[in-house]
């Protein structure tokens, strides 16, 4: 099969796998990730979406129809009592089959993949439609602890490392937030803020990429954005010394690869 620009799959597939060849042997910590979209969200290592079934027009058995899962599937992954019933007013997480991931990649609605050195946090937003907007000092008088990222309300949330959820829940002036521990990076904690929809619960463990939250204005804010932190024993950091530059120009960052089909 060939691309619109001449090029086969097979060939270009071998020029990115050549290309990450090549990076990895500079740095043997580099790593693939995958960054969770509005499409493919992960959770418990299984491939699926976060849904709130209150707000969907279609039926729990539709669903499940839909995405070839089942409500045994779904209440094991949620934590579901066999005899409680299925939320309908916050997030339920419905995996995929394989048939159904094959059809998002099919549509072109696969993840983007990125070479990450697995030291190094990586920002919790996709660059496109999202800005800094203040960074860490003094505001107002008072210390302002981390980044803002300014997004439209309702963007996906990632991880900007693995590590286990500390906490996620509403606190204060933050809003709806969460607290990731960061074992892997020298214990370091990072925090994500004014959330309007949590995704992770205490104790989860994440891989770096995986959505965690959907942004919102939660909490203390002149507007829709997420404020991230990093902190070590209680001390605050400053996040960028732990990530990359920020580019306003999405297409500045090259990913190695769009997920697609195996052909």
């Amino acid at each position: 099969m060939k691309s619109k620009t001449g090029l086969t799959i097979a060939g270009l597939s071998a020029g990115i796998i050549l290309l990450f060849a090549l990076k990895s042997f500079a740095n043997s910590n580099l790593e693939e990730v995958k960054i969770d979209n509005q499409y493919i969200q992960t959770y418990q290592g299984r491939e699926g979406i976060w849904i709130v079934t209150g707000k969907m027009k279609e039926s729990l058995e539709d669903l499940y129809h839909k995405f070839g899962t089942s409500e045994l599937e779904v209440r094991v992954l949620n934590g579901i009592h066999d005899t409680g019933k299925i939320p309908s007013g916050e997030p339920v997480f419905f995996p995929y089959n394989g048939n159904f991931v094959r059809s998002l990649l099919l549509e072109d609605k696969g993840r983007e993949i990125f070479s990450s050195d697995s030291r190094e946090l990586i920002w919790p937003l996709s660059f496109k439609h999202s800005r800094v907007t203040s960074r860490l000092g003094r505001r107002w008088n008072a210390l302002h602890a981390g980044v803002d990222i300014a997004c439209p309300n309702g963007s996906v949330v990632i991880a900007a490392a693995d590590g286990i959820v500390l906490d996620s829940k509403r606190d204060g002036g933050y809003g709806l937030r969460v607290l990731v521990q960061h074992p892997q990076i020298n214990g370091i904690q990072t925090l994500y803020a004014h959330n309007s929809m949590l995704f992770v619960k205490q104790g989860d463990k994440i891989k770096k990429g995986q959505v965690l939250a959907l942004s919102g204005n939660t909490g203390h804010t002149t507007g829709p954005h997420v404020h991230f932190e990093v902190r070590y024993q209680n001390v605050v950091l400053n996040p960028e010394h732990y990530l990359p530059p920020f580019l306003a120009d999405r297409d500045s960052q090259v990913a190695i690869a769009k997920e697609t089909v195996q052909q």
